[in-house]
Formats: C-alpha cells, structure tokens, sequence
C-alpha cells in the first residue's frame, strides 16, 4: 500500500514554507522507507551543519541506554536514576540544580539540568568525556559524519529577531562540555534522517530493547507523553508519532518520526522564528497531531506565573486567553520576550495557539496555580 505522505514536494512545500515565515535559511529533509528526500532554501546547502538545540538530548537518551541501569539511583544526582532524568520527572528546575518549589514537585516539568547530569553518569561510566562517549558510541557507529559539538566549517548562522521586524545575527553561542548533554550538537538533515532510521529499527549500536526503552512513555504533560528525549503523541489519523524540537541562540529544528510508516522528518533553521516555517511543513506534509478529549474541568486562572528567570502573565481579555512570557536564554544570556500571544482550549487543561500542532506551540495547568509554560512548570506568584 502506497504511503499517503506526499513525496517528491518537500523542496516545493520548504520553499514556500520559508518565503511565508521570513527565516533566513533552511535545510530539510523526509524519509519514507528507504527513500530520502532532501532540500534547502536560503543561502544553505542540503548537507549544511545548524544548531540542533535540544534534539540532542534524544542523542543523550540512546547514549544512556547503552552505559547505564536507567533505574538504578545515582548518587550524583541525588538518588534520581537516570530514567527520571532523562523524562524531565526528577522535580529539578529547568537550569538548575535545585529542586522545584513544593507546589510543582511530582509533575513533569522540562529540565536542562536533569540532563546535564545524566550526561556526567554516562561520561563516568564510559570512562570518557561526555563528547567523546556520544562520538565513539552513537555517531561513528551510524556514519554520521556531518554531526559533533565543535561548530564546523560553512555552518549555518543563527539569527534573532530585530525590533520585530526583521532578523540580525544571533551572538556565538558556546556550549561547554559540562552543557552539551542538554543540547550541544550541531548535525545536517541527511545525519538527522540516519540517526532516526536506527531509532526506527534500522542497524546501530541500540538493541531493540534499548530502542523500545527511549521511545516508552514515562510521563504525561500538555496533552503528549514524554519518553527518554522524545515525545510520544497520537496523529489525527491515528499513527503514533514521536517527536522533539530544539531551540536556542538563533535557531530552531524539529525531528519528528512515524514508526508505521518508516518515516522521518527532520527540519533545521537558523532563526529564534523557525517555529512557524517548521508548522507548515509539518501540516503540509499530514503530520497534524489528534485533537484531545474535551474536558469540561479547566484549571486556568489568571495572574503571573514565575520560577527563576521564566515569567509568563495569563489574562483574558474580548473572551479569549492571551499569554506574554519571557525567560533567558541559558546560553547567550539574551533575554527573550515573546510578544503577546491567544491560546484556546485543545482539551481538558492544555491550550495552545496554531492548533497545539508543535508540542512548543501548548501549555497546560496540571494542578491548581501552576501552569506549565515554555514546558516549564511556574507556581501562581500573583493573581
């Protein structure tokens, strides 16, 4: 039976997808079973290296199961094992080392941190650097050839928005050893299509065991459930479907994958805007997420949302919800402040704007005063 996902239109649907969104540049690419489709628009190559932010930590994830007894509690971290690391439920704050406040322990919330660590027991049990066990273990074994943590030759800058209206390059980011487990690699969309081949079941150093480990779900959260460096979520016709987006210092990118189909996507560009370029993509291509159970029981309230440097203020206003957030960037240090947006419901306490269709693009209120935003989990500071 013939796959339903268009073929021979991604340079089409890239193209078009960046002259509406204004991003710079974009590199992409779609396999089907064993056929690979790629292409790039702007001043890119196919097989030019981005950023890929936290899609590494899907990288991290694979590297644990391979050095590690992810149940096992670790004494660096507190007694957490790594499996609770590595799903973000270990109640650590999302860059630091600190636990979250008593209201927002025991929920899923989104921690850099966590995987920092995580990415230490691997250094320590491989007897390596963190670098060199993810280089030796995972990308020599699978070929990947355009991917590491050092930024290459003819890489794609990033870029921020400038006063709204247009884009300035973003600062250099570096990314220290002690951070790369959370987010340090750089990769092309062909090496992005071969790493996520093995994790279809495709040759590599990941038994099937392991693979099955990173991709079972280990907590629920904005109507998604997390897994070991990916989210597992259902598509509106049913396929199950993982996913992970990464974003930081001027860019954004997304590696999506349809098990039953043998299908990957990933989408990679230098902009802090490559968000929307990647959502029509992905829609143009079917991969538009099931709708959620509608619930009457909402949890939503009013007032400002905050933990460390991630602020987010809820108000209603001409009857619909509208959210301004902001936070730091934990690399460049620049603080981002995201313009005012509407969210509607999608189902039960999560809500969203563009349909929830990115998993970035949700937010929900798992518990009374605490809204999970930007992934985060924020105590109610003021109604």
């Amino acid at each position: 039976m013939a796959s339903a996902i268009p073929q021979e239109r991604l340079a089409e649907i890239v193209r078009e997808a960046r002259a509406r969104s204004g991003v710079p540049a974009v590199s992409a690419g779609l396999l089907v079973a064993d056929r690979v489709e790629l292409a790039a628009d702007g001043p890119v190559e196919i097989d030019t290296p981005f950023r890929i932010a936290s899609i590494t930590k899907w990288f991290t994830a694979s590297l644990a199961t391979l050095v590690l007894d992810l149940d096992a509690p670790l004494d660096s971290a507190g007694g957490a094992s790594a499996g609770r690391l590595l799903s973000h439920t270990a109640d650590l704050r999302q860059n630091s080392r600190e636990s979250l406040p008593e209201t927002c322990r025991g929920l899923w919330s989104y921690s850099n941190a966590g995987y920092v660590l995580a990415g230490d027991a691997c250094a320590t049990a491989a007897g390596t650097s963190y670098s060199q066990a993810v280089q030796e273990r995972l990308l020599e074994p699978l070929g990947l050839d355009g991917t590491g943590f050092e930024e290459p030759d003819g890489a794609a800058r990033g870029h921020v928005p400038n006063d709204g209206t247009g884009h300035q390059p973003a600062p250099d980011v570096e990314y220290r050893e002690s951070r790369r487990a959370a987010g340090g690699l750089w990769s092309t969309a062909g090496d992005l299509l071969r790493f996520a081949a093995h994790q279809l079941g495709g040759p590599g150093p990941l038994s099937a065991e392991a693979l099955r480990a990173v991709r079972e779900p280990r907590a629920a959260a904005l109507g998604g459930r997390y897994c070991l460096g990916c989210w597992s979520r259902v598509l509106a016709d049913g396929r199950p479907a993982f996913d992970h987006e990464g974003s930081v210092g001027g860019y954004q990118s997304l590696l999506l994958l349809v098990p039953g189909e043998e299908t990957a996507l990933a989408v990679l560009t230098n902009s802090w805007r490559g968000s929307g370029l990647i959502r029509r993509v992905v829609r143009e291509l079917g991969f538009v997420p099931a709708r959620l159970e509608e619930s009457d029981e909402t949890r939503i309230e009013r007032g400002r949302y905050e933990l460390d440097d991630a602020e987010a203020v809820l108000a209603e206003r001409n009857g619909r919800w509208r959210v301004a957030e902001s936070e730091n960037d934990p690399l460049t240090g620049v603080r981002i402040e995201r313009p005012e947006y509407a969210i509607d419901p999608l189902g039960g306490d999560v809500y969203g704007f563009a349909g929830g269709l990115l998993m970035s693009h949700r937010l929900d209120f798992p518990r009374d005063g605490v809204a999970r935003v930007g992934w985060t989990a924020l105590p109610l500071s003021q109604s």
